[in-house]
C-alpha cells in the first residue's frame, strides 16, 4: 500500500513543475462549457486531470451479490520541448469483492507514460509502455507478477463530437512462480457527443480479452453508455458522470451488469 500511495503522489508532484515549463495556466472560464465537456474524454489534453469513478457490479457469484470498485487515475501532462510532450497516467483501484471470499483491499498499480505531439489538433495519437506492480492486498484482488507491454491511444476530435481508441497490452516477466502468468489485451473504444452547454453522451466501454483463460472465461465485453455534465464550480472546472453498462461476456462469477459514477476535477494549463 505504501508503495501505490508513493507512486500516485510522487506523479501528482511532479505535475507541478510539468505545469510550471508550460505556458501560463489558462481560466477554466474562459473554456467554453463544450470545450471542457471535451476534455473530459482526451487523455491527450493539455490539462492535468483527476478522475475519481466508483464502479458498482451486480450479480457477482453465486448468491448474485453486489462488488464495488474505486478507482484513482490522474492524467499529468509534461512538456518535453516545443514539438513533444509527455503524459503520464498512473492508475490505482481499491475494491471490494463478496466472492469468491469477501475480500477488499488495493488492486495491483498500473502506470501508462504516452509520447504524443504537442501541436496536433484534429487527430492525435500517443504511444509508449505500460508498467503493472503487484501490489495488491491479497491474493484474490491482484496478480502476484510483474508485467509490462506497450500501449497506445488514437483520438479524433471535430466539433461536437469526440472519438477514439485506447489499447495496451501487458504480460508478466517476474513474480510469485506459483501463480499463473499475465497475458492480457485492453481495449477501450469510446466515442461521444457534447453539447454546448456541457452536457455530454458517451460510449466507453472497457474491452479485456485474457489470453491464458479458457474460451468462455477469457472475455469481458460489456455494452451501455454514460451522461455527463462538465462546467464550472467557482473557480474549479468539474464533471460528473453517470452510466450503466450490460456485460454480454464476462468470466464464470463475473459481475453481470454495473453502475459507474464518475468525479473528475480539471486544472486547465494552457498551452
Amino acid at each position: 500500500m505504501r508503495v501505490a500511495l508513493a507512486s500516485v503522489a510522487l506523479c501528482l508532484m511532479l505535475a507541478a513543475p510539468a505545469r510550471a515549463q508550460q505556458a501560463a495556466p489558462a481560466p477554466s472560464s474562459a473554456i467554453t462549457p463544450q470545450d471542457l465537456a471535451k476534455s473530459v474524454h482526451n487523455p491527450f489534453e493539455d490539462f492535468v486531470k483527476v478522475p475519481i469513478q466508483a464502479a458498482t457490479g451486480f450479480n457477482v457469484g453465486n448468491n448474485h451479490s453486489a462488488g464495488v470498485a474505486v478507482n484513482l487515475q490522474p492524467t499529468i501532462p509534461f512538456k518535453l520541448n516545443a514539438d513533444w510532450d509527455l503524459i503520464a497516467r498512473p492508475s490505482l483501484t481499491v475494491t471490494y469483492t463478496p466472492s469468491p471470499s469477501s475480500q477488499f483491499g488495493l488492486n495491483d498499480l498500473q502506470t501508462s507514460f504516452f509520447l504524443t505531439p504537442e501541436n496536433a489538433s484534429e487527430w492525435i495519437w500517443g504511444v509508449g509502455p505500460i508498467f503493472q506492480f503487484p501490489i495488491a492486498s491479497s491474493t484474490d484482488l491482484g496478480t502476484a507478477k510483474w508485467s509490462a507491454g506497450p500501449t497506445a491511444a488514437l483520438i479524433y476530435s471535430q466539433g461536437p463530437w469526440f472519438g477514439g481508441v485506447l489499447a495496451y497490452h501487458l504480460m508478466s516477466f517476474a513474480g510469485a512462480r506459483h501463480r499463473g502468468s499475465v497475458n492480457q489485451t485492453y481495449i477501450e473504444p469510446e466515442v461521444s457527443y457534447n453539447f454546448e452547454s456541457g452536457w455530454y453522451a458517451q460510449i466507453d466501454p472497457p474491452i479485456t480479452y485474457d489470453w491464458t483463460a479458457e474460451m468462455k472465461n477469457a472475455w469481458v465485453l460489456p455494452v451501455g453508455a454514460d451522461i455527463g455534465k462538465a462546467f464550472n464550480l467557482g473557480p474549479q472546472a468539474i464533471s460528473l458522470q453517470i452510466g450503466a453498462y450490460d456485460f454480454v461476456k464476462h468470466p464464470e462469477g463475473g459481475p453481470g451488469w454495473m453502475i459507474r459514477a464518475s468525479v473528475t476535477l480539471l486544472f486547465p494549463t494552457g498551452k
